[in-house]
């Protein structure tokens, strides 16, 4: 008996992933160019964790892929009332009431820096009811390889 309970007890219920066919993410992928600050580089100091691709980054003038998503809701379910997007550093980077048809943008920031680990790589848009009880979540990873997840799914490379 003792077992049992300690068995409910430390039981997890995982929030379930919201059905691809609920929502819609949509890659805006753009070209821009890294701003290089430059009274930040000309001081005389040395920055020992800047790797080789990084600082020929910082000094190529070249346009680099820079990546904004766009997430929209086609159906929200009754217990759906406020979305929360969170990233990998644990930060809370949107919170508001959920809404049909309107567009949540997503600004990921260079794919290089993405990939590299420099920018966060992980979001979970958590879609909770009025009481703030997490009842579906979409998951959006970008790994080291550039591979584009949605809830686990592969939906592109970059």
């Amino acid at each position: 008996m003792n077992i049992l309970l300690l068995l409910l007890l430390f039981q997890t219920t995982e929030v379930p992933f919201k059905l691809s066919n609920e929502f819609e993410v949509k890659i805006d992928l753009s070209f821009k160019q890294k701003e290089n600050d430059f009274n930040q580089y000309n001081k005389v100091t040395l920055d020992y964790t800047e790797t080789v691709a990084q600082k020929n980054r910082r000094l190529s003038g070249n346009q680099l892929p820079y990546l904004v998503l766009k997430i929209t809701f086609l159906t929200l379910s009754d217990q759906e009332k406020k979305v929360k997007i969170i990233n990998n550093l644990n930060k809370n980077i949107y919170s508001k009431k959920a809404e049909l048809t309107s567009v949540i943008r997503l600004d990921l920031g260079f794919v290089d820096d993405i990939k590299d680990r420099v920018s966060p790589n992980t979001f979970d848009v958590i879609l909770s009811d009025a009481d703030k009880t997490s009842r579906t979540h979409i998951l959006i990873v970008v790994q080291e390889d550039g591979t584009f997840l949605v809830n686990n799914e592969k939906r592109g490379k970059f």
